[in-house]
């Protein structure tokens, strides 16, 4: 092929441009230039690329618009290759992540080990806090993505599905109910109950208890994923949890995670950015590592 990439460029702008001179004036080039573009990629060709009419510029014909399909297909794919190489010399951005708190001790740090692994080391940071203090971190430009359950705020722009979250139950080990695979929520709700009390989740776990028909006794509260469990742990009675591990928590050591056998309303995990179709890269690779580890069975959802 005698015919150059940059060659290749100046033929496909006379397609455009549906004319030799209306090529060379977007290029910026003398049509000498053009014209020799146009007859070394015939050379290469082997026929006529385009019928040139005096005073009504050019048509492309058959075999031109299959050489010139071909020739947009290799400029595409030498522009993909010339970015990875620059992807790969310059240092990747920041990324600044805001979570739903109880999944930075679920799977956060998990996620973004992959990644580092995957894509090398970055600057992370992690904002874990409630749905509504997620919404203004992210309208103020504080956060570049947020991984949240679709409860809550309306974050006012496309989610991105990762997992459905069906909920589930947790009993300290020496509870009667640790004995089974399964219960039924009206079993659960004869014990006390741990609640993780935070905005808009409150609301939505005691709404399962509906399913029951009795009003469960809260005998703890508190806004920490952490504490409810080691609540559990403590002694404290029961609770009723989302996201559920692969691997135990270490705190969880004197608990068991049961499922509930109805039906129940669950939430679904996603992601919510303010970049549309322009994501920054690593925000790409984060939701792509994130729906990995999902897929990979780590939550048993």
């Amino acid at each position: 092929m005698r015919t150059s990439l940059r060659q290749m460029h100046y033929v496909l702008a006379v397609k455009a441009a549906q004319s030799i001179a209306g090529a060379a004036r977007e290029l910026n080039l003398s049509q000498s230039s053009i014209l020799a573009a146009i007859d070394l990629a015939e050379e290469d060709a082997g026929a006529r690329i385009f019928d040139r009419r005096k005073g009504r510029g050019v048509v492309t014909t058959a075999v031109g618009e299959r050489y010139l399909a071909a020739a947009s297909r290799l400029l595409t794919a030498e522009r993909e290759f010339r970015h990875t190489l620059r992807a790969d010399k310059v240092p990747r951005s920041p990324l600044r992540i805001g979570c739903f708190e109880p999944f930075g001790p679920i799977m956060m740090i998990d996620v973004m080990r992959k990644l580092r692994e995957r894509i090398g080391f970055f600057e992370i940071t992690l904002l874990e806090t409630d749905q509504v203090s997620l919404k203004r971190a992210l309208d103020r430009g504080e956060i570049d993505i947020a991984v949240i359950y679709d409860l809550g705020p309306d974050f006012d722009c496309p989610l991105e599905h990762i997992c459905r979250a069906p909920p589930h139950a947790m009993v300290h080990i020496n509870s009667p109910l640790a004995r089974f695979d399964d219960i039924s929520i009206s079993e659960l709700v004869a014990l006390p109950i741990s609640l993780l009390s935070l905005p808009q989740t409150s609301s939505y776990l005691m709404t399962l208890f509906d399913f029951a028909d009795q009003k469960p006794t809260i005998g703890f509260r508190s806004s920490h994923y952490e504490t409810v469990i080691r609540a559990v742990a403590a002694g404290f009675g029961a609770t009723i949890l989302n996201l559920w591990p692969a691997s135990p928590l270490p705190s969880e050591a004197q608990t068991r995670r049961i499922r509930l056998r109805e039906a129940l309303p669950a939430p679904n995990l996603v992601t919510v950015d303010r970049y549309g179709t322009q994501k920054p890269p690593n925000v790409i690779e984060f939701i792509a590592e994130l729906k990995a580890h999902v897929r990979l069975g780590y939550m048993n959802s």
